[in-house]
């Protein structure tokens, strides 16, 4: 069991798109249009969603507490294991109390970011997939990503938030917190590794220019293309500047 934990089974490596890539994707689908098929019969009685959305955000919370204590005390990481190095870390923390509590304004930061870093994460699991078998850490970033895809969605499809086009600089302030966060207090805390994957050799490259400018400019596209699909009619009229949108 403590192999297990630590993450000390198997045979190490880079097993992106391999078996065990593939069966956890499958795994997350299922979860995830089950929760959307649930939250779709059960719109008209919205109370059962709100239970839904609370159980995800609360087992969210209490499993960022969880795995934190079995890095410190099992596996012996530093106390600094429990700062949210990564953006999925601090979306994991933010993204369920923002749903628990109804802070609407921590919405708008982070959960269309939150969300397409999760689908992105299953799409090109950089690192995540260490090893052949399905250990804690792997379960745990598994777990972390599927929580971030389904608080989102659930509220986005009772409908007590849509993203909007009007909302998008509130999106890239929360891409601003996240990157002050991996490349600032994350440096000052003695971290050195690539947590907004600027330097990770992700498929965003273009011979001569820095990745962290393409990766840039992809990511504030994608979410802005998003922030528009998800209210069209909003959009819109924010864009012709006509009927103010309700905030």
């Amino acid at each position: 069991m403590i192999r297990w934990l630590i993450g000390d089974m198997g045979t190490p490596g880079e097993y992106m798109y391999t078996s065990i890539h593939w069966y956890s994707l499958a795994a997350v689908l299922i979860v995830f249009f089950a929760a959307v098929v649930y939250c779709l019969c059960n719109r008209k009685n919205p109370g059962r969603c709100r239970k839904f959305l609370v159980a995800v955000s609360i087992f969210q919370l209490g499993f960022e507490i969880l795995w934190r204590l079995i890095y410190l005390f099992i596996k012996g990481d530093s106390i600094l294991c429990w700062w949210p190095t990564y953006p999925c870390n601090l979306g994991g923390i933010l993204i369920p109390l923002a749903a628990l509590l109804k802070l609407y304004k921590l919405k708008k930061l982070f959960y269309l970011f939150g969300f397409v870093g999760g689908v992105l994460t299953f799409a090109l699991p950089d690192g995540i997939f260490s090893s052949n078998v399905l250990v804690f850490p792997i379960l745990k970033s598994i777990l972390q990503h599927t929580g971030l895809l389904l608080i989102p969605a659930t509220e986005l499809i009772i409908g007590t938030y849509r993203p909007t086009l009007k909302h998008y600089g509130w999106v890239i302030a929360g891409c601003l917190i996240h990157l002050v966060n991996c490349e600032g207090i994350d440096r000052l805390l003695g971290f050195t590794g690539d947590y907004m994957f600027f330097r990770s050799g992700m498929p965003f490259v273009i011979p001569g220019v820095p990745q962290w400018i393409t990766l840039s400019v992809f990511a504030l596209l994608v979410l802005a293309l998003l922030s528009f699909l998800c209210d069209i009619p909003g959009s819109l009229r924010f864009l012709k500047g006509s009927k103010k949108v309700k905030a």
